[in-house]
């Protein structure tokens, strides 16, 4: 549900003062991230170059736009009061897309690096995945329910605060009475996360059959309800949609000032989604 919450609200992370300089230097903030994963070799590294740029060329002029007339609808719902669950339900879904199509964009130049992995390349993913699953635990396990609620009162505060300029007490109280209703999904977040880096692993070793490496990367990376339970899923649907009502109370209350705050932030937003999708340079 984060995940998608984020893909909303910033738009592939995104951050409105900085939109377009982020997006020119995202080629290097990709590769960064990758170097902590896995060393391509010279002829990885030539194949991985080339996916990048016709992928961030593919995505400025394809799916920018896509991202820009979601804010606009997203702006026009909440300065007219619009906003309802449902209307919430379809942005969620439509984030969903968004992140569906730029893996089925990514995937199949992606396939024949992966494939190509040596023993020690993936021994390297697998132990990076294992450090960043003791990281999580470390940060989490062991924590009181009153100590997850605080983490997650500073985190939403964050973000929101980013939108809407500093918040007043009746809305940092919505916030916590969001969090201390919202079904508790801790546990099953970190078994799922377990068992996907667990499948991704064992993908991995049997990278050579290529056609079974195209299935399992797919289902790990655009259909993760396959892997989740009955009962998480229920949990992620419900604590989304809980969170949806949080958007449209926080709106509710939010003065003319912020207000002014947030539609100046989406604007901008919008103006450097359009001029970046128009820049073929």
């Amino acid at each position: 549900m984060r995940k998608l919450v984020i893909a909303i609200l910033l738009i592939f992370g995104l951050v409105a003062c900085s939109t377009k300089m982020s997006y020119y230097f995202l080629d290097w903030a990709i590769e960064w991230k990758l170097e902590q994963y896995v060393t391509l070799n010279s002829e990885q590294q030539v194949l991985f170059d080339d996916a990048l740029q016709q992928f961030l060329l593919w995505h400025r002029s394809e799916e920018l736009p896509r991202y820009e007339q979601q804010l606009a609808k997203l702006s026009t719902a909440l300065q007219q009061q619009s906003m309802t669950p449902a209307v919430w339900a379809e942005h969620v879904d439509e984030a969903k897309k968004h992140w569906s199509r730029t893996l089925d964009y990514l995937l199949p130049s992606l396939l024949p690096i992966v494939a190509s992995f040596s023993d020690e390349q993936v021994a390297e993913v697998i132990g990076q995945l294992k450090t960043d699953e003791q990281e999580l635990n470390e940060k989490y396990l062991g924590k009181t329910q009153a100590e997850l609620v605080e983490m997650a009162d500073e985190r939403i505060n964050k973000r929101v605060k980013k939108w809407l300029g500093t918040l007043s007490k009746e809305q940092k109280e919505a916030i916590h009475q969001y969090n201390l209703a919202r079904g508790s999904i801790l546990d099953m977040w970190l078994e799922y996360r377990h068992e996907w880096a667990r499948l991704l692993g064992q993908a991995l070793k049997n990278r050579q059959n290529e056609k079974a490496l195209s299935h399992s990367l797919t289902v790990l990376l655009t259909e993760p309800d396959k892997l989740r339970s009955k009962a998480y899923k229920q949990a992620l649907d419900d604590n989304t949609a809980q969170f949806g009502q949080l958007l449209i109370l926080l709106n509710e209350q939010a003065s003319t000032k912020q207000k002014r705050y947030f539609l100046n932030k989406m604007a901008a937003l919008q103006q450097d989604l359009i001029e970046l999708s128009e820049d073929t340079e």
